[in-house]
């Protein structure tokens, strides 16, 4: 059906549907399909063929072992995969031949290996989730023995622990749903976004009964995750926790993603539930709650009176993205034409005239503390900072952390340093994520694009000269990069 899209509405529109397609049991003949459709995409020029390219071959990668060995010519030849395709299919057929106790071991000693790496991004996920779904079928480790090291206190906060979390999930171990839940008590995010990957796998009423008899006297951490959890367990006791769970919450950021979870769950007693909340002030910076309850309604077949109105601002807003990309589009392609000519366009620029410093100076020495992390917000709201003021600049970044480019431009390094704008010459600055358009001065900044490279949080800045077709003004609600 997503391909079906594809050939009706065209690629650019369905970028999402070709992200989701790993997702979905794929047949012999949609593999086959999948495999053609990248062969024709990868001669397609501009960033869409590109993205969509890349989630074609990523479904192909992902498809089962089998299919993948029987089309084996088919999916080798293919000059247009890329180096980590090609590796992650090479991987995938390897393990396909290991026995249970090799897998095991390599697991544990891959884990071992990785007790340096601090950052996630360090991680070779690729090959750590291939040798997770290789191993799943197996009884190594047994039940027993995988809730008995989940409950271990050796191997908290190591690899080896977010490894067995994942193991749960992929073989759905019901016995582990207790020990995943208490785990939201620990308030350390990456972990927690396994555990809930895991827990929505095995998709147990047991979790849901327990977060829901817990969650009025826990920490807003708890909260917060798990209400994100909740729309993510499909089951008939999630809506029925969720919605009894707002009649008593106040929290707006945690309603809003209760909300969430309804529209996820298609809830059809949850449509007037979230429509309710709409007319209130919702926390908007989590999520666009009109945005999600429409196409939901529209499954439904329910009418909604508001609907025509949040179509005309969805309409605006992806007016205005769409032409900010077809700038982005002719910048890029100026840039790289005169890259491959040897012009350098910023050469001009030089660097900005220093201003004359005063003859006497003082140093200025800031006397309030650094706020951590898991310090409690400067704002006064009694939460963490990093789940308050300090998340903002994250919020873009996870909303389209599975729409990542294909391929990342080269840009000069120097570019990031050049002034934002001379007299003579005008330069679009990418900025962290979450500042919205604005011109000040016949400049502009723009919400920083996400390329992906090896992974989908290879972030930017970039600068380019700027073109003769203004952005417009500040879009209304919230802007994407």
């Amino acid at each position: 059906m997503i391909l079906q899209a594809c050939d009706r509405f065209g690629e650019e529109e369905n970028i999402r549907g070709l992200h989701a397609c790993q997702r979905f049991p794929i047949t012999e003949q949609a593999f086959l399909d999948l495999v053609a459709r990248s062969s024709s995409m990868a001669e397609t020029t501009g960033m869409a063929g590109v993205n969509a390219s890349y989630h074609l071959n990523h479904a192909i990668a992902t498809a089962p072992v089998g299919l993948l060995l029987q089309h084996e010519t088919a999916v080798l030849e293919n000059p247009h995969q890329s180096k980590q395709t090609m590796d992650f299919i090479h991987h995938r057929r390897e393990f396909a031949g290991w026995s249970a106790q090799r897998l095991w071991g390599e697991l544990q000693h891959y884990a071992r290996r990785s007790e340096e790496k601090k950052n996630a991004n360090d991680i070779n996920h690729a090959y750590v989730d291939t040798l997770i779904e290789a191993l799943a079928p197996f009884d190594s480790p047994d039940t027993e023995t995988l809730c008995t090291l989940l409950k271990s206190p050796d191997i908290e906060h190591s690899w080896l622990e977010i490894f067995l979390i994942d193991l749960a999930g992929e073989r759905r171990v019901h016995e582990t749903t207790p020990i995943l839940v208490d785990k939201f008590r620990i308030d350390t995010d990456y972990m927690l976004e396994r555990c809930s990957e895991a827990l929505a796998k095995i998709a147990d009423s047991e979790a849901v009964r327990r977060i829901r008899n817990a969650f009025p006297n826990e920490s807003w951490s708890y909260r917060l995750y798990t209400s994100s959890l909740l729309g993510k367990i499909k089951v008939q006791e999630s809506e029925e926790a969720i919605i009894a769970l707002l009649e008593s919450e106040s929290d707006t950021t945690i309603r809003a993603n209760l909300c969430l979870g309804l529209c996820k769950l298609f809830s059809r007693r949850g449509v007037d539930v979230v429509r309710q909340e709409i007319r209130t002030q919702y926390d908007s910076s989590l999520v666009e709650l009109e945005e999600e309850l429409l196409p939901v309604a529209h499954v439904l077949g329910i009418d909604l009176p508001e609907a025509e109105e949040w179509r005309e601002r969805r309409e605006e807003r992806e007016q205005f993205r769409a032409q900010r990309q077809r700038e982005l589009n002719e910048l890029g392609n100026r840039y790289a034409a005169l890259k491959e000519q040897g012009i350098d366009p910023f050469a001009k620029l030089g660097s900005s005239p220093r201003r004359p410093e005063p003859a006497e100076t003082a140093t200025y020495r800031h006397h309030d503390a650094k706020v951590g992390r898991n310090d409690p917000c400067p704002c006064g709201s009694g939460k963490k900072h990093k789940k308050c003021c300090g998340r903002k600049r994250s919020i873009v970044q996870r909303e389209i952390g599975g729409m990542g480019c294909a391929q990342q431009p080269e840009v000069d390094s120097k570019v990031a340093q050049q002034s934002r704008t001379t007299k003579k010459h005008t330069v679009l600055v990418g900025v962290e994520h979450g500042h919205r358009t604005r011109q000040s001065q016949g400049w502009y900044l723009l919400e920083s694009i996400e390329f992906q490279s090896t992974s989908c949080r290879s972030f930017s800045r970039f600068a380019w000269p700027a073109v003769s077709a203004r952005c417009p003004g500040r879009p209304t609600g919230r802007s994407n990069a």
